[in-house]
Formats: C-alpha cells, structure tokens, sequence
C-alpha cells in the first residue's frame, strides 16, 4: 500500500499557512500543522479532521532552534516520515530605515529568513530519504521592494534568492525547492492597514480586489505537486507585479 505523503507547514493556525494545509489535506496529504500559537493550530486540525483528513497539531517556535528540531521528529514520529515543507510563518513589524532598530531588524530576519532556512537544514535528513520530496518557501511580493518595508522585504528577497540556491544544491536529491510571492492578501497580518494605505494598494491592483488566503493556498499545492518545476517564485499580486494600471477614460 502506498504511503500517503506528510507535510509540515509552518504558520499553520490562521492565514495563508491555515489555507494551504487545508488544501494539502484535502489532496491527501497527512499534514503536520504547526504554529507558534498552539490553540490556531489545533483548530485548523480540527477543521482538517471534520473533513476527514488527518493531520496533528505541533506547538513551533520558528525562531527557535529546539522548537524547530522538536515539531520536525514530532512530524516524522508520528505521521510516519517527511515529504513536504511549506514555510508559511512569517512576521510583518517594519519602519523606514532611519527608525529601525537592530531589535527589529533582527527579528524580521529570524522568523521570515533564518528560521525557513534552519527548518529546512533540520528536515533536510528526512526530505532525502522521501526519495522525492519539495520544500514551498511563502516569501513576498514584498522583495521586489516596498516603502518603508526595508527590513521586511530584505528578508523575503533572502529567501527568494536562498530558494534558488537551494533548487540547484537539492535537485541531484529529487528534491525542488520554489517560492510563492503574494501581494496583498485578506489575513490577520494585513488588517490593521490604515483604511488610505488599503485603498492605495486596492488601486493598485490591475484585478482590483485583494487576494484571499486559498489564491496563494493553490500555487502551494502546483509547486508541491510538480516534480519538474524548481528554483521559481511565482507573484501571486493580482498582476500588481506587471506594472501600474490607468483608470478607464471618461
């Protein structure tokens, strides 16, 4: 009988890491659903669970080195072994470069670009022994450049360049490693925008509304389930990528 495929996504409890390890269980994959906050978690278990999948629900700090080597062994231990990484954590906590302190600046790099790549070294074992496996890494639109997101974006463009690397050290394993770059996505995270700074971005747009949680959830599983595609980051921005619209002439 064949084993169904494991996954670990981290940032698991809400948001775009919620979506895709709803989606993921949903193509029958066993999802280990990790998130620093363990209640979020054991509700997206539990939304799995109700639509009769199986996942379990794992307490991770990615930040955190013993964190990160406990919910790995956790997922192997008791899914059965490791097929898929999703890096789906992330933190947005920015400021224009004249008011960013070391604290935030390290921070920004410790959970948006240091932890997926640890995560990754410390699955990496697991990843190999799958015979075929991938890692997704969630990065941002954000690399490309944003104002007053120089911390920010400078770690999404980390990982975003990192990935690539990794496509080309990891592809002799049967293992692809690609990247998802939303823009701007309904979530927690992106909620306490100021009401002008929302409606900038909405205009700029070319789709014009902003993109939901599963979008992003669905390049998640292509690139999990592609095993020809690798070292590619795919703009998920509703076209905000290729340029700036015009308003229709009146």
């Amino acid at each position: 009988m064949t084993r169904q495929r494991v996954a670990l996504v981290t940032g698991a409890g809400n948001g775009i890491g919620r979506a895709s390890a709803l989606a993921l269980a949903d193509r029958f994959h066993r999802v280990a659903v990790t998130d620093i906050d363990d209640a979020a978690a054991q509700r997206t278990v539990h939304a799995i669970t109700e639509a009769g999948g199986s996942a379990v629900a794992i307490a991770l700090d990615v930040a955190d080195d013993t964190s990160r080597r406990a919910a790995v062994s956790r997922c192997v231990s008791e899914l059965g072994g490791l097929d898929l990484l999703v890096n789906c954590a992330g933190v947005l906590r920015d400021a224009r470069i004249e008011k960013l302190e070391d604290s935030l600046f390290e921070s920004m790099l410790e959970v948006n670009l240091i932890g997926p790549l640890a995560l990754i070294h410390t699955a990496l074992p697991h990843l190999r022994a799958a015979g075929t496996a991938s890692v997704v890494n969630v990065a941002s639109r954000a690399w490309l450049g944003t104002f007053g997101s120089t911390a920010y974006s400078g770690a999404k463009g980390g990982l975003v360049g990192a990935s690539r690397s990794l496509a080309l050290e990891l592809a002799p394993d049967g293992i692809t490693v690609n990247c998802v770059a939303p823009g701007f996505i309904e979530t927690d995270m992106t909620s306490t925008l100021p009401p002008k700074i929302r409606e900038r971005i909405l205009a700029a747009i070319p789709i014009g509304r902003p993109g939901h949680p599963a979008d992003v959830a669905a390049a998640v599983v292509f690139f999990a389930s592609n095993g020809y595609c690798t070292g590619q980051t795919l703009l998920m921005c509703g076209g905000r990528g290729i340029g700036q619209p015009i308003a229709e002439a009146s």
